[in-house]
């Protein structure tokens, strides 16, 4: 027995086992894991610089989780993305970034993080989740200050994460990181449905084509059905060229949906970024781009406190 005590073991019991002593048994050992898991987790917040008080789950101070989403591909959501987990970080404020494109993400390769953990790494593990095994999966990105969790490096181990993990490991993150961005693919599968439901704010891509508003439109008309409230919406126009008829006034006019921020067409500065790994709010944060992307952050936060004070108004008079 002393051996075991040595290596670990918390408790014992006969053999074979009495089934009231093995269900107390069970329940202790439940009790001590989540003690030691709220443990790890204060000690983390604590090595972080931050506080319990900042880190609490309740509405006003939980993370706020931002899917970042357009229903036609090629609008440039993985960028606005990236560069708005950067915009959003700085020392009191830790971001990560979530990349739900499981089969074929790119947010790592965006930041030139390739080849290290990926989400698989925890999505078996969601009830059993604390700081520590999350932190020791977290992508670092040295540059930005930013951390990331990859998509599976191959797109046949897509299946491995299912809807129900992938809530649960939000909701779990939201406890560690004051934004949780996450990127998506244009395909609705039952991962982006989940996050539909439980993210704070999404944000909601359009550029300056039919097709492109055409199938915001669509979504928006979806949102509606799944009573998932407009509320949540930010609407961004990326790629914005003044040369083009469509203005952005036009484009939340036909959506019923305010525009929230314009992001000039910057190919100069956004592409070779892309093509470097490094987050065009690294380099030089006067580039029209990323002007657009800080007023986005603006908006954004402005937009979630808000939304948070009305929930809180909300729930009081309950």
């Amino acid at each position: 027995m002393r051996r075991a005590m040595l290596v670990g073991a918390r408790d014992f019991l006969t053999k074979p086992p009495i089934p009231d002593e093995l269900v107390a048994a069970i329940r202790r050992a439940g009790k001590m894991a989540h003690e030691e898991r709220s443990k790890s987790r204060q000690e983390f917040i604590a090595a972080q610089g931050g506080s319990n008080q900042s880190m609490t789950t309740s509405r006003m101070t939980r993370g706020k989780i931002i899917l970042i989403y357009s229903p036609k591909g090629g609008t440039g959501c993985t960028t606005i993305a990236v560069n708005l987990a950067v915009a959003l970080h700085n020392e009191e404020t830790r971001v990560v970034i979530v990349d739900a494109n499981l089969q074929f993400g790119d947010v790592a390769i965006f930041l030139n993080e390739q080849g290290k953990n990926t989400i698989l790494d925890l999505a078996p593990r969601v009830d059993e989740l604390d700081p520590e095994i999350v932190d020791n999966v977290m992508i670092k990105n040295a540059a930005s200050g930013v951390h990331v969790l990859a998509s599976p490096s191959r797109p046949e181990n897509a299946e491995k994460v299912n809807a129900d993990q992938f809530a649960k490991l939000l909701r779990y993150l939201r406890q560690l990181y004051a934004y949780v961005i996450v990127d998506s693919s244009a395909y609705l599968t039952d991962i982006t449905l989940s996050v539909l439901d439980i993210a704070d704010a999404i944000v909601l891509v359009a550029t300056q084509d039919i097709p492109s508003i055409k199938n915001d439109r669509l979504f928006l008309d979806l949102l509606l059905t799944l009573n998932i409230p407009a509320e949540k919406i930010a609407l961004v126009m990326n790629k914005f060229d003044k040369r083009i008829a469509i203005s952005p006034e036009k484009v939340g006019e036909n959506l019923k949906q305010e525009v929230l921020a314009v992001i000039p067409l910057d190919e100069r500065t956004v592409i070779p970024a892309v093509n470097r790994g490094v987050p065009f709010m690294l380099d030089n944060k006067t580039q029209p781009a990323a002007r657009g992307i800080y007023i986005l952050a603006e908006a954004l936060r402005a937009k979630l406190i808000k939304r948070g004070m009305e929930e809180s108004e909300t729930m009081a008079k309950r």
